[in-house]
């Protein structure tokens, strides 16, 4: 690839992602279209998420480095729970797979706003599923959807504070 191509690659930006995805569920969801807005509720927080990992975790194994070493487009983190150590750096996926990395924000921090965002988006996004894109929309759970929509709001908040404030509540 030419350095013109290089750099017109799109660079990862979770923290970016996050807000635009936050932005666009919030928008559909006043629209009625909820179905897409749960679906971005749950791009929004994964991406809201992974951005403070990448910030905030590094201490704890987590980083742009795949399972080789090398630099990469996705974030990756030391699983302490891998059965097989060869196997234990693992890419964060989406965001019902990157709920058993969430402790490590709290690592050493007692904050309560920090903690009931944690929580929420770990109960509220446990089963959520990318493919549910697909789906034909008849699964819908408005009660579900509201709690996604508060916990997507509690990771907006989140996000803000640490761009206000440089750290974490």
């Amino acid at each position: 690839m030419g350095d013109d191509e290089e750099s017109k690659r799109s660079k990862t930006d979770y923290a970016c992602a996050g807000e635009r995805h936050y932005e666009d569920a919030s928008y559909l969801h006043g629209d009625g279209r909820l179905l897409n807005a749960d679906h971005l509720f749950g791009l929004a927080v994964e991406c809201l998420m992974k951005a403070l990992l990448k910030r905030f975790a590094g201490a704890n194994g987590v980083s742009m480095r795949n399972s080789g070493g090398s630099e990469s487009d996705r974030l990756w983190w030391d699983d302490p729970n891998a059965q097989n150590q060869n196997k234990k750096r693992k890419a964060l996926g989406h965001v019902n797979e990157i709920l058993q990395a969430l402790p490590l924000l709290l690592d050493g921090r007692p904050g309560p706003a920090l903690t009931e965002a944690l929580t929420r988006v770990s109960a509220d996004f446990e089963k959520w599923l990318v493919d549910d894109r697909y789906s034909d929309g008849t699964h819908l759970d408005l009660a579900l959807l509201t709690r996604r929509q508060e916990a997507a709001s509690l990771a907006h908040e989140l996000h803000v504070h640490v761009q206000f404030t440089g750290k974490l509540p």
